[in-house]
């Protein structure tokens, strides 16, 4: 099974600006010695020893993931800006011939997770299946409306694939093939659900736009469970730690409490996901070393942890 991002960011898409780019050149350049850039050959190397946010970004669309199972289905866990480059990826399959079936599904309907569907180009081409899911009783009056006159020139009801949903009630399974998709209840505002991927004994948890306090530890023990021996833990890192208390009640959460709740999971590998958009490359490349540091001290040291990024792929 394999998992891959397309779009990593919360609440709105926040690419690298020019002047981010720059100040990164800049930054890179000033540390190289004129050994580590004297060819091609030492340039490569020199800037795969440099930290990942110097050289690359965490900021860009919003929350966008593909799981690929290894029976081959098309598995999409909300569809954010990121969608659209998903899109695009997928006319390569049958779903750029209008042969293909994919299942969406959504953790709530927030802009930055839904803003993509109406580039989804698949979603255009005739002969195409989309299934899609959703914890709420809303799903198929609310969906549709983000593609409404005057918002977009194009209606839902143009779409050209065949557009099926199915409202889940929580805990339902649903089963695709040998895949089994689970959901969990988490904090936000007007709620958010988790989704639980098992196939051939392996498992991805893919829990976003989720708040842990103490007003809610009983929530705690639920994602402990939920995530029991997850292979794969996506989880929301929006904010600091600073700011998970001066911004309670926004539904978001902090590396610290994913690490605590994947060590106690007996999960192998922590991605960190949906990122602040305020936050530059250089503080969110903070938050995951101290992360690191954190899970060294009183986490599990055998837990991977990664920074989510658009283009990463996982495969186990």
């Amino acid at each position: 099974m394999k998992v891959k991002f397309w779009g990593v960011s919360g609440s709105i898409a926040s690419p690298c600006t020019s002047q981010m780019i720059r100040a990164k050149t800049e930054q890179v350049l000033l540390d190289a010695s004129a050994d580590d850039i004297k060819d091609e050959s030492s340039i490569k190397k020199y800037l795969d020893s440099r930290p990942f946010h110097q050289v690359g970004t965490y900021k860009g669309s919003t929350s966008c993931v593909q799981v690929i199972p290894d029976s081959g289905d098309t598995l999409i866990f909300d569809c954010g800006t990121g969608g659209r480059a998903l899109g695009l990826a997928l006319m390569g399959t049958p779903l750029g011939r209008g042969q293909g079936t994919a299942h969406i599904f959504f953790t709530h309907l927030h802009w930055d997770h839904i803003s993509g569907f109406p580039f989804f180009t698949p979603a255009y081409i005739p002969g195409n299946k989309l299934n899609i899911y959703g914890v709420t009783k809303s799903l198929i009056e609310s969906f549709p409306k983000q593609m409404q006159y005057p918002f977009f020139p194009v209606l839902f009801e143009q779409l050209g694939a065949e557009i099926n949903f199915k409202e889940l009630q929580e805990k339902e399974v649903v089963k695709i093939g040998d895949i089994t998709i689970g959901n969990e209840r988490l904090y936000h505002p007007q709620v958010s659900h988790a989704y639980s991927v098992v196939e051939n004994g392996k498992k991805i948890v893919y829990m976003t736009d989720s708040e842990f306090n103490f007003e809610n530890l009983d929530l705690i023990q639920k994602a402990i469970e939920f995530c029991k021996d997850a292979d794969v833990f996506i989880f929301d890192c929006q904010f600091t730690f600073a700011d998970t208390i001066s911004k309670m009640d926004w539904g978001h959460s902090s590396v610290f409490t994913g690490i605590d709740i994947a060590t106690a999971a007996g999960a192998k590998t922590l991605v960190l996901f949906h990122h602040e958009p305020s936050y530059d490359d250089t503080k969110i490349g903070k938050i995951i070393e101290e992360g690191i540091i954190y899970k060294n001290k009183v986490g599990n040291k055998d837990l991977n942890i990664v920074g989510g990024y658009e283009g990463l792929e996982l495969e186990f």
